[in-house]
């Protein structure tokens, strides 16, 4: 890591952990003007954050996905991407509040990492990487939108709520939905496509491998969250408490390889 690229990622760092401060505030003391403040803040962050990717890229020659810091670097970029685009299309800034903590969580976490650039082994040098690895951190992404919908949402229900706040918990305990149902369905291209390449690369399609099998686990605990909402009509604080448990097994999957490195196919994941 060069000094400049060392500055601008720990500036990006303290920018996001600043703006999540400065939304948890203006949310629990009832300051609205905070949680509209964080939001130019949160997209000078997210600037920085892209400038970092790109760099990274053009440095390696590859889309950075080689060990924990690049896989957490652009995994956040994903995060902190879709929250910005679900919070302008429901209009809720405060959904920052709820899903930047794991982005910066993730990218914190991959700060002690390893930073050195790699070239792309072969083994990695196919087009199914690219399908399974986007389609992964689309699905993170998204399942971490519903996770910090859910999270807003306990928040703001514990209280009475106002007519205003009626509207925004209706908001949330729809994006929560739509945001799962996201998820599930680019989690399922993630989970055939890494399959397919895995056929390529080890000559089975699955082998129970620890992250496959947490991967195929958290997928399963979203696709009852779905039958719960759509047949039970699992709404509001249920479903919610269900989206906060469920997004472990979606870490557990992500950092698992830390966890189990030994016996695991994923051990190119680490750095």
């Amino acid at each position: 890591m060069s000094p400049l690229f060392g500055v601008l990622f720990w500036s990006c760092l303290v920018v996001y952990a600043l703006t999540v401060g400065a939304q948890i505030y203006g949310n629990v003391f009832a300051k609205p003007r905070w949680v509209a403040r964080a939001v130019p803040a949160i997209a000078a962050g997210f600037a920085l954050h892209t400038a970092l990717v790109a760099w990274r890229w053009i440095g390696t020659g590859h889309v950075p996905t080689i060990g924990n810091f690049e896989n957490a670097l652009t995994g956040a970029w994903f995060i902190v991407a879709m929250t910005l685009w679900a919070g302008w299309r429901q209009r809720y800034p405060l959904l920052a509040a709820g899903a930047l903590p794991f982005a910066l969580i993730i990218l914190g976490g991959g700060a002690p990492s390893d930073t050195a650039a790699r070239p792309m082994v072969a083994a990695l040098q196919s087009f199914w990487l690219y399908i399974h690895i986007f389609f992964a951190w689309l699905a993170y992404g998204a399942y971490t939108v519903s996770c910090g919908a859910a999270v807003v949402y306990l928040g703001k229900s514990k209280r009475s709520a106002p007519p205003a706040d009626a509207e925004a918990l209706a908001r949330l305990d729809e994006l929560m939905f739509r945001a799962t149902a996201f998820g599930f369905v680019t989690d399922a291209i993630m989970i055939a496509s890494g399959a397919i390449w895995a056929k390529d690369l080890w000559g089975a399609y699955w082998s129970w491998d620890p992250v496959e099998t947490w991967s195929l686990l958290s997928w399963l605990i979203y696709g009852l969250a779905l039958h719960l909402r759509i047949t039970m009509g699992w709404r509001g604080r249920r479903l919610a408490w269900l989206l906060v448990f469920a997004i472990l097994g979606v870490l557990i999957s992500f950092w698992g390889v830390n966890l189990v490195m030994e016996g695991s196919e994923h051990v190119f994941n680490v750095g």
